[in-house]
């Protein structure tokens, strides 16, 4: 199986990457493949229609759409700005479709320099699958006073939540293989209804 990890934070050398490659060495052990998107290094266009008609501003999201098709789950990481998730997460969010996505499960991941990261999970939960039909795990995790809890070299100091991302790896590591056969089942008959009702 193969896991996509999606950093949303569009700052240069975020807690977001950081948070990203510490999952990425749980995820490893449920994974054969595992891949890092950091959203600031691809540095996306916003969305727009060009998107459906493969312009060339578009190109570079092929490979990256290609990606996504052979990932079997996923996790989605967010700083908390402002109460919300990132612009560029949501902006990925809107650019992936059910081709890619849907009936994959996914985990939700916020990070907050302090005691908060509840609402972006909320958040994404309201309307970060609506069009993709990703699911999302009924678990998340929230990464709290982040520079404390994660040191440079991506290790977790805070013992209670390293165990609680690696049982969290093994239950999204379950879902990907349980849902494995509703994708290749469901996608192409659900094209008719992929914008819901």
């Amino acid at each position: 199986m193969n896991i996509a990890i999606v950093a949303g934070s569009q700052r240069t050398n975020s807690q977001s990457i950081n948070v990203a490659n510490y999952l990425a060495t749980l995820a490893g052990e449920h994974f054969e493949q595992v891949n890092v998107l950091d959203l600031h290094h691809l540095a996306l266009p916003l969305w727009n229609e060009g998107v459906w008609q493969d312009s060339e501003e578009w190109a570079p999201f092929q490979p990256i759409k290609q990606q996504l098709k052979q990932s079997d789950a996923f996790i989605f990481i967010t700083p908390e700005w402002h109460g919300m998730a990132t612009p560029s997460l949501k902006n990925f969010l809107m650019l992936t479709t059910d081709d890619e996505l849907a009936h994959k499960a996914a985990l939700l991941v916020s990070v907050s320099a302090g005691v908060n990261g509840v609402y972006p999970i909320s958040e994404l939960r309201m309307t970060g699958n609506k069009n993709n039909h990703v699911c999302f795990l009924p678990d998340h995790l929230i990464f709290r006073n982040c520079e404390q809890t994660l040191t440079a070299d991506h290790q977790c100091t805070d013992q209670n939540q390293h165990v609680r991302s690696e049982y969290t790896l093994k239950l999204l590591a379950a879902y990907a293989n349980a849902l494995a056969p509703v994708h290749r089942d469901m996608v192409s008959i659900g094209k008719p209804f992929r914008y819901g009702m």
